[in-house]
């Protein structure tokens, strides 16, 4: 199929944040081989605004809808609207779990015209980065793909917002921490990042900001009582746009592997991520202003099954907050 024929592309990607951001690369990719085309990603549409209007979509939409679970089911009825609407599509690229390929033969039975179906984990015996195996099987799905580094792109008002929110606050050189993670088997000491966080006010004379989503409270409470006397500004639950915002306008950001950290690294902060049960080499952030600490524990890093066995997470303990100081000062030096 020619370029020029390919005019509505359906990208669905659902999963974590890190994920999303971790498949920009690929969204990259689809933007430049078919730069005429109209693109639509769908997913969780908290998670999607970071991509609407911010050049990887024209639209998005949400893929908690009645009628997708049809599209799982072999030879299932595919409810009308629905099934209309995958057809509307050229290609649709499906980043979901699809082993038996009922989704896939499903999308095509709707009439999508070219289906890539991409399985959302590779396999245990891949070896490369994350966004590197996307892109490899985008290419063997029959688009040209170049690797490039996943970046965020923000709007003026997204910007603008970042500008007020400084001036409000009364902001200078701040340094950002997310102290929690998808899993707390990948989370940092709370008391190790509030050392760096002091570390960072006394010796660096910069800010603290404490960044806190839905399931952090618990740890981000340890950070701010470990940090005593001092006091830094926690930013707590906002919609990712304004904190994409928010954390590029920050010097510095240190975190774990997480989507947040993720974030900050694709809107160019530079950002430190501390790595123990999971592989760098497969999640790591990418980029020349990125920099990981990782666990020289010998089971690290670890498979998903041993990391939720571990009762103790000692390749995380093992890090030290003068790796870590080490790796934030050299990392702004060179910013």
């Amino acid at each position: 199929m020619k370029n020029r024929q390919i005019e509505h592309i359906l990208v669905i990607r659902t999963g974590g944040i890190g994920d999303l951001v971790l498949s920009l690369p690929l969204l990259m990719a689809l933007r430049k081989c078919y730069p005429q085309s109209r693109l639509e990603v769908m997913g969780y549409r908290s998670r999607l605004e970071l991509l609407e209007g911010r050049y990887y979509a024209d639209r998005i939409c949400s893929v908690e809808q009645s009628g997708m679970a049809s599209f799982f089911v072999q030879n299932g009825i595919l409810p009308e609207k629905l099934a209309q609407y995958f057809a509307s599509f050229d290609m649709v690229v499906s980043l979901v779990s699809d082993p038996d390929g009922l989704f896939s033969a499903n999308l095509q039975r709707a009439g999508v015209g070219k289906v890539i179906s991409i399985a959302p984990l590779p396999s245990r015996s891949g070896r490369g980065h994350y966004s590197h195996y996307l892109l490899s099987q985008l290419r063997h799905g029959g688009v040209k793909a170049r690797l490039t580094e996943p970046r965020l792109f923000l709007t003026e008002a997204d910007r603008e917002y970042a500008s007020q929110f400084w001036r409000e606050h009364g902001l200078g050189r701040v340094l950002a921490i997310h102290a929690g993670s998808g899993s707390p088997r990948k989370a940092w000491r709370p008391e190790g990042f509030a050392e760096v966080a002091k570390w960072a006010i006394e010796k660096l004379g910069m800010q603290v900001l404490l960044v806190s989503g839905p399931a952090d409270q618990q740890i981000t409470r340890q950070v701010v009582q470990e940090m005593k006397p001092r006091k830094p500004l926690v930013v707590e639950n906002f919609p990712l746009t304004r904190l994409a915002a928010i954390l590029y306008k920050c010097q510095g950001f240190v975190g774990n592997d997480s989507g947040i950290t993720h974030i900050a690294s694709a809107v160019g902060t530079p950002t430190v991520a501390v790595f123990g049960p999971s592989a760098p080499r497969i999640w790591a952030p990418q980029g020349k202003h990125t920099a990981v600490v990782k666990s020289s524990f010998p089971c690290s890093p670890c498979t998903r099954e041993s990391m939720h066995r571990c009762q103790r997470q000692k390749c995380m303990d093992s890090i030290t907050t003068k790796e870590v100081r080490k790796t934030v000062e050299k990392l702004l030096e060179g910013s």
